[in-house]
C-alpha cells in the first residue's frame, strides 16, 4: 500500500451533482485526475444504492457508500448491506402513519412506497424511477428489505410528537428549509461507512478527505482528517466543517483538491 495514497469521499446531491446542471466538467476532470494519480475517489451518499444512477457510476469512483453508511461496496464487491429488522420497519410505519407523514422505504435494490397515496409530488425521486426504473419500485409494507427511511413532513406537529419514539430506533436527520427527514439506523452514518472502508483498505486516517453540503454529511466531515463543506452548504454544515470551498457550480471540488495538492 502506497503511504502517500489518499482516499476522498464525495456526497452526491449538492456536492458533485445537481439535476439542473448535472456533474460539473471540472469535477469530472478532478475525479479522473485523482484516479490517474493513484488516489481513491469514493461516492458517499444518503441515497440508497438503487438510486445511484449512471451519471454517477460512470465517473471514476472505485467504491460506493450508500444509504448513509448502511451499504458499502468496493470495486464491485459488497462489504456491507445492512437491513432493518422487520419489527423495526413495522414500528416505524405505525408511528409515521399515526403522525400523518408519508414514508419512502429505501433498500439496496428497491424503493417501497404507498402507491395509492404517494407519488412524485410527495417524493420527487419517484418521477425518475417511474419513468426509467419502474422495476426498482415496490409497494410499501413491513416486509420491505430496507436500510433507511425518508419521511415527508406533511404534518410536522404529528412528527415531533412521535420523535422521541422514533429516536429510540433511528438517528433522525433534519434539513434546513426542506420538509423531509431521514431515519438512519442508530449507530450508522456516512462516517461509520468511511471507517469500515479505510480499515478494509488499511489506509491511515491522516490520508482521508471528504466533501459534502447537507446535514447527513456533518459527521463525515468531522470524522475525516480533511472535511470540506461546499460553498452552497447548509449553515450547520459550514459551521461544523474545518475546511470550506466554493459552491459546486463554481468548481468548488476542483479548487479544493488543487489547494490540497492532490491534482
Amino acid at each position: 500500500m502506497r503511504e502517500d495514497r489518499k482516499i476522498i469521499f464525495f456526497d452526491i446531491d449538492g456536492t458533485i451533482y445537481d439535476p439542473g446542471i448535472g456533474v460539473p466538467g471540472s469535477t469530472r476532470q478532478a475525479l479522473e485526475r485523482l484516479k490517474d494519480r493513484g488516489h481513491i475517489p469514493v461516492v458517499c451518499t444518503g441515497r440508497p444504492r438503487c438510486t445511484v444512477f449512471p451519471e454517477i457510476t460512470s465517473l471514476s469512483f472505485k467504491g460506493v457508500i450508500a444509504g448513509a453508511g448502511t451499504y458499502l461496496e468496493y470495486e464491485g464487491q459488497a462489504l456491507r448491506n445492512l437491513e432493518l429488522p422487520q419489527e423495526t420497519v413495522e414500528k416505524a410505519l405505525a408511528l409515521l402513519a399515526e403522525a400523518g407523514c408519508p414514508a419512502l422505504l429505501e433498500g439496496t435494490e428497491y424503493l417501497y412506497y404507498d402507491r395509492e397515496k404517494d407519488g412524485p409530488k410527495t417524493f420527487g425521486i419517484l418521477e425518475r424511477m417511474l419513468r426509467q426504473y419502474p422495476e426498482r419500485l415496490k409497494a410499501s409494507g413491513p416486509q420491505a428489505q430496507i436500510g433507511k427511511i425518508t419521511v415527508a413532513l406533511q404534518n410536522p406537529p404529528g412528527f415531533w410528537e412521535r420523535l422521541p419514539a422514533l429516536e429510540k430506533l433511528f438517528t433522525v436527520i433534519r434539513y434546513e428549509g426542506k420538509p423531509v427527514a431521514e431515519l438512519v439506523p442508530r449507530g450508522m452514518s456516512k462516517a461509520r461507512g468511511i471507517e469500515t472502508l479505510i480499515d478494509y483498505l488499511e489506509i491511515p486516517w491522516e490520508n482521508t478527505f471528504a466533501f459534502g453540503d447537507g446535514p447527513n454529511d456533518r459527521e463525515m466531515l468531522q470524522y475525516v482528517r480533511y472535511g470540506v463543506a461546499m460553498g452552497n452548504s447548509e449553515g450547520s454544515v459550514l459551521a461544523a466543517a474545518e475546511y470550506k470551498t466554493e459552491r459546486m457550480e463554481q468548481d468548488g471540488v476542483w479548487k479544493a483538491l488543487e489547494r490540497f495538492g492532490l491534482l
